[in-house]
């Protein structure tokens, strides 16, 4: 197993509720498996579902929010954006000039 699977599994099945769970850069750890380079890569998203879908296993009795946070959505595998995972989106465009010098 690679630092990020043992990361992701430590967050995810080790966490004391309830909490948020916040992953920077998602996109670096879960790219499209038809695209993943590495057999590495592909594990690694297939163990981040897994853990996804024993965390939602679990929702009734636990209070654990996972965030991950991506400039680039498009290249997230398709099935950790489905329901139960991360299905819910929020795109923080670019502020405005005026926005910006409040």
């Amino acid at each position: 197993m690679s630092v990020h699977t043992d990361v992701i599994l430590f967050l995810l099945h080790q966490l004391q509720a309830p909490c948020i769970v916040f992953i920077d850069e998602i996109d670096a750890i879960s790219p499209k498996r038809e695209v993943a380079s590495k057999d590495m890569e592909r594990r690694i998203v297939a163990q981040l579902l897994t853990c996804m879908d024993d965390l939602n296993n679990l929702a009734s009795t636990t209070q654990v929010l996972v965030i991950g946070a991506t400039n680039r959505p498009d290249s997230l595998d398709p099935a950790l954006r489905r329901a139960g995972r991360f299905d819910r989106e929020i795109c923080l465009g670019i502020p405005s000039e005026g926005a910006r010098e409040q």
